[in-house]
This record gives C-alpha cells, sequence and structure tokens, in this order.
C-alpha cells in the first residue's frame, strides 16, 4: 500500500569504527546536513522502539531465514523529544531488496487504540496518518501480535541536500529489554547490550562498533558508491530485533547497567 506516510527505499549497512565515522562526516560536508529534528538535540537523538511478533516468533524466522517476502510491526518514540510526544506505528516490509514502509504518528492512548479500538479514539487519528494506522492495525490483529522486545539506540542522521531522498544514519549504544506488555516506558533501568566488539565482529576489541545505514529510493548515489569505496568498508546483514532476540535466547536473565550515557 502506497500512502502519504509510506516509503520505497533500499538499505545497506555497514559496521564502522569511530575513527572512519569522523571520516565520513568529513566526506559528507557540502552533501548532507544534519537530519532537522536532530540539529534540535545537539545532532543526535534516541529512539525506543518496541517490536511485535507472532507466539511461535514468525517474523523473526522470517529474517534469520532470509525469507524474501518478509515484514515486521514496531511501535516506535523518541524519549529526546521529552514526555507527551507522539507514537509511531510502523509498519516495515521487505521485498527482495526494496523495503515499503508505512508509519502513522498517534498522540492519544495508543494501548486502547490496540486493544480496544471504538468510533471515539479512531477520530483521533489525523487523516493523513488513517491508512497507515489502519493497515498497522489490520496486521496487529489479523496475525496476533504480541510485544517481544523494547530496543533503544543513539542515532545520529544525515539527510542529503543533492538527493530527493537519502540518508546516512550512525547508530550507537544498541540495547533491549524484554517486553511482555504494550508499554514504552522501559520496567527497569538496566538495559542488555548487543553492540559489544565480540558481538559486532571484533572490529575494535575495546570499543564497539557503530552501525552505519546508507537509506535511498533506488540507484545508490554516486556519492554513496564513491564513500563506500574509498573506506573499503563490507555490506553486511544487520538487524537489530533479531540480535536483540538472540540475546535473549542465549543470556534470557542478562541485564548490564552502562555507565556514561547521555540519556
Amino acid at each position: 500500500m502506497i500512502t502519504p506516510n509510506s516509503l520505497r527505499r533500499r538499505e545497506y549497512k555497514y559496521l564502522v569504527t569511530e575513527d572512519l565515522v569522523e571520516r565520513i562526516r568529513r566526506f559528507l560536508r557540502g552533501i548532507c546536513v544534519v537530519d532537522e529534528h536532530a540539529a534540535r538535540s545537539g545532532g543526535r537523538y534516541v529512539i525506543d522502539t518496541l517490536y511485535l511478533d507472532t507466539p511461535a516468533l514468525d517474523a523473526y524466522r522470517a529474517t534469520v531465514e532470509d525469507a524474501g517476502d518478509r515484514q515486521k510491526l514496531r511501535i516506535r518514540t523518541y524519549p529526546s523529544a521529552g514526555p507527551g510526544g507522539p507514537v509511531f506505528f510502523e509498519v516495515k516490509r521487505r521485498v527482495g531488496e526494496s523495503i515499503l514502509k508505512t508509519r502513522g504518528s498517534f498522540a492519544g492512548d495508543w494501548v486502547r487504540l490496540l486493544e480496544r479500538t471504538d468510533h471515539a479514539i479512531l477520530a483521533e487519528i489525523a487523516a493523513k496518518n488513517r491508512r497507515a494506522i489502519d493497515n498497522f492495525l489490520c496486521h496487529y490483529r489479523y496475525r496476533a501480535m504480541l510485544p517481544t522486545v523494547l530496543v533503544r539506540y543513539e542515532r545520529e542522521p544525515y539527510a542529503s541536500v543533492i538527493d530527493d531522498y537519502a540518508r546516512v544514519t550512525f547508530d550507537r549504544d544498541l540495547a533491549f529489554q524484554r517486553a511482555t506488555e504494550l508499554t514504552l516506558e522501559p520496567p527497569h533501568a538496566c538495559w542488555t547490550y548487543v553492540d559489544d566488539a565480540a558481538s559486532q565482529r571484533g572490529l575494535s576489541p575495546q570499543r564497539s562498533a557503530v552501525l552505519l545505514e546508507l537509506k535511498f529510493t533506488n540507484l545508490v548515489p554516486d556519492w554513496m558508491r564513491r564513500m563506500v569505496h574509498s573506506l573499503d568498508i563490507q555490506r553486511l546483514a544487520f538487524c537489530k530485533y533479531t540480535r536483540a532476540v538472540d540475546a535473549m535466547r542465549l543470556m534470557p536473565d542478562r541485564r548490564i547497567a552502562r555507565a556514561g550515557l547521555r540519556w
């Protein structure tokens, strides 16, 4: 479904060191600027995402088995924006190399919207978000989705000023908490981190790697191609959701606090 709140794009992912991040920033000068939302919070913001899945973890299995047509349901919020902000209902579908994402924002009681939708709460949805949220609700109810994991990370995003749509993002401090309720409030202050050097293929024995994502609509922009070739970095498959589920399955009771975080 293509709506005003949907986007068809492609995503390439890489793991890079902090030293490479600085080189990439220099390369981006004159091509990209800091995303307008991040500019309000010092160039970075925190993202919390509640992932939903079936009791059999069908979305997880489709990803790890590299199914040609698969999708994820997630509910996203931005703690950096302060309390009282909207939540975003997203359906992210991947067909081959293409990704189609629908996204609708909602500022009301989103748990009530999911659990017992009625005409009164539907009337609170802005018209521009209605089709995207309807799409989410159809998938949510048809497949009996349940909260599975709450993922948090810090994003440093850049947007191209020479393309219709092209973005470069750096994600750090990837962490999760097990989710059993429809809530975006972390049940405790300690998070389990899945961005340690060992799990991120040992790029640096002292520091965690940074997840670099290149996002564009169809053809790879020439400047992205030149940047990747000049850095000699290798594209890889990296899914935040499956990394978190793998960690839960291997270390179900592990909780690690990390000092010095900005959130």
